[in-house]
C-alpha cells in the first residue's frame, strides 16, 4: 500500500541504523504516522542529505501494510526556516505532546490546521502564553479530554465568580472554603478559562495551573522533555558571563 503527496509535520526523529531515521510525523489526512526514513541519514555525492526538519510542512510519501511504514520521500513546501530561542522550545513542547498523546493513524483535520496556524504564528511573531494556553484547550478538546471548568463536579451548580475550587483532573472542580491552600482558583478566572479570555494575570495562572495538572494526568506522570530543555535553556541564560 503507497500513500503519496501528503501533507504532514515531523514530530519526532531518531536514528535508525547507520544511514536512517526513525521518525513519527503529523499528517493531515492520517494524523501521527510513524516510519521508517531509509538513507535520510547517508550523504549524497554532494555532502548532502535528505534531512527533515520539525516545524516545516512537507509532501510525504510513505508505503507498507504493517503499522510501522517506509517513508520514501519528503518534499518541503517552502524554504526550511528554522525556530529560534523561546520559539523553538514552545514548538518542541507542542510537538512533544502531539507525538506522546495522539495514537498512531488517529485522523485530526481539524486540529492539524490549528497546530499549522500555532506554528506560523511563531514564526511571525513568536510565542505567546495565551496562544499557548488556547493550543493546549483544543488539543485537550481534540482528544476529547475536554475540560469542565463552568461547573462545579458532583453538584453540577454553576461556578460563583467570587468563590474559590481546587481542580483535580479525574473528577474536576471543588468549591473551597479556605481560600490559602496552594493552587486555589477563583471562580471568576476559571470562567474566563472557559471563554477563552487571558486578558490578566490571575487568569493566564489559573489557566497555567489547570492545563499543567491535565496535561500531566493524562501522560500519567511521565515528565516532559521539552520541559526540562527549556529550563535548562532559561537558565543557561542567566549564568551567562558578562565578562
Amino acid at each position: 500500500m503507497r500513500w503519496d503527496n501528503k501533507k504532514g509535520f515531523l514530530l519526532h526523529s531518531a536514528p535508525y541504523g547507520e544511514t536512517s531515521l526513525l521518525v513519527d510525523l503529523y499528517t493531515h489526512e492520517y494524523g501521527r504516522v510513524r516510519c521508517i526514513a531509509k538513507g535520510f541519514r547517508k550523504p549524497n555525492k554532494r555532502g548532502g542529505s535528505r534531512s527533515i526538519f520539525p516545524h516545516l510542512e512537507y509532501l510525504f510519501n510513505w508505503h507498507g501494510r504493517s503499522e510501522l511504514k517506509t517513508l520514501s520521500s519528503a518534499e518541503a513546501l517552502e524554504t526550511p526556516k528554522f525556530l529560534q530561542e523561546d520559539s523553538l522550545y514552545v514548538g518542541l513542547y507542542i510537538n512533544e505532546l502531539i507525538y506522546r498523546l495522539f495514537a498512531v493513524q488517529d485522523s485530526s483535520e481539524n486540529f492539524y490546521y490549528e497546530y499549522k496556524k500555532f506554528v506560523n504564528n511563531l514564526f511571525r511573531c513568536g510565542p505567546t502564553e495565551p496562544q499557548l494556553r488556547t493550543i493546549e484547550i483544543k488539543l485537550l478538546r481534540e482528544l476529547g479530554y475536554g475540560l469542565v471548568l463552568d461547573t462545579e463536579a458532583g453538584t453540577g451548580n454553576r461556578l460563583e465568580p467570587d468563590r474559590y475550587y481546587s481542580y483535580v483532573p479525574q473528577t474536576g472542580l471543588k468549591s473551597m472554603e479556605d481560600k490559602t491552600v496552594k493552587n486555589c482558583l477563583l471562580g471568576r478566572d476559571l470562567l474566563d478559562l472557559v471563554d477563552g479570555n487571558f486578558s490578566t494575570a490571575t487568569s493566564l495562572k489559573t489557566a497555567r495551573i489547570v492545563l499543567r495538572a491535565a496535561i500531566d494526568f493524562y501522560l500519567e506522570g511521565k515528565p516532559i522533555h521539552s520541559r526540562k530543555l527549556y529550563s535548562d535553556y532559561k537558565k543557561s541564560l542567566t549564568n551567562v558571563s558578562m565578562d
